[in-house]
Formats: C-alpha cells, structure tokens, sequence
C-alpha cells in the first residue's frame, strides 16, 4: 500500500501533447528518465495512482521537460485529464530517504473477492493482485471494464472476509480512464 507521504513529487504534468495520449511533464530533475521501468504515481483525488511508461514512452522535449507515454492512456481525452496533477515516485527508490510499512493482511487472499463501490453502489470481482515494486495494485472487473485499483487505504475502505468482499471508493477519474 502507498500514501502520498510515502512519495516524493519528481514533476507535474503541464499539458497533453498529441492524440494519443502522450503528456508534457515539467520536472527540473531526471528521475523520470532514470526510474522509467517503475510505476510512477499521478496523485489523483488525493491518493497515489499508479501509472506505467510504456516501451520506449518517454523522450526529452526541453531542460525542464519530458513526452511521456503512458500505459493505458491513449487518446487527447485521458491526456488531459491528468493535466495539473503532480507526479510523484515512491520514497522506498531512494534508500536514503525510505520509511518502513508493512501490510496487515495477506493480499493474495482476496483473489476472487466480490468488490463494492461505495459511491456507485456497483459490484464487480478482484480478478488479480499484482505487486510492483511493493506497490500492491488490484485488477477489478466492474462496469464490463477491468481496472486497476491501487491497494490503499484512501481507496480500500473495508475488507469483509467472512463475506469475501472488498468495499472500496473507486475515483471517477481512474474510471474514466478506462
């Protein structure tokens, strides 16, 4: 599970660069470039989001900025809705600045867990858990898409598992995404 305090911001997305679904990410650093293989994080409604560059998806545009590619992301309208949030990699990178934490539950046990969006009301199923980088991020299927889900405590509301089921808030913008 990661929080933002467990992050460090490395940029800010500034603008959208094509149709699709590069992005334009301000940064006076070259993390970015020097972390391209690990998830990055795009703080979305206030939680750390995991986000992939893809294969050969980021390339210098200027000093201070990059184009990026995405995972997922492909055309102008998922460009620009990540527009103004900060990008942010995880502390645990940098050793001289990790923090410890430790999950309370086993996550590979909630594999086929009925998932419940409280703000929807909607239900789908965990079809799979993933662990990048002790980063933890669910796969969802709910409203005939499959998602990913980052396991955090801003987003995993409740774990029932007498009733094998996660209540969860899934944010509109992650939905929209897909």
């Amino acid at each position: 599970m990661i929080r933002t305090e467990d992050c460090i911001p490395v940029g800010k997305i500034i603008k959208s660069h094509n149709l699709q679904g590069e992005v334009v990410i301000f940064t006076e650093n070259d993390l970015l470039e020097e972390y391209a293989e690990e998830p990055v994080f795009i703080s979305l409604e206030g939680a750390p989001v995991p986000f992939f560059i893809a294969d050969e998806g980021i390339s210098v545009r200027n000093r201070n900025t990059y184009i990026v590619k995405f995972d997922f992301v492909d055309t102008l309208e998922q460009a620009e809705r990540l527009i103004g949030h900060e990008v942010l990699l995880p502390k645990n990178l940098f050793p001289e600045i990790e923090e410890d934490g430790e999950a309370d539950v086993d996550i590979e046990t909630l594999k086929e867990f009925e998932v419940e969006d409280e703000r929807s009301g909607r239900t789908g199923r965990l079809l799979d858990v993933a662990d990048y980088s002790g980063n933890v991020v669910f796969t969802i299927a709910i409203w005939d898409k499959e998602i990913l889900l980052p396991f955090s405590e801003d987003y995993i509301k409740r774990i029932d598992f007498e009733e094998k089921k996660l209540i969860v808030f899934i944010p509109q913008e992650i939905i929209d995404l897909y």
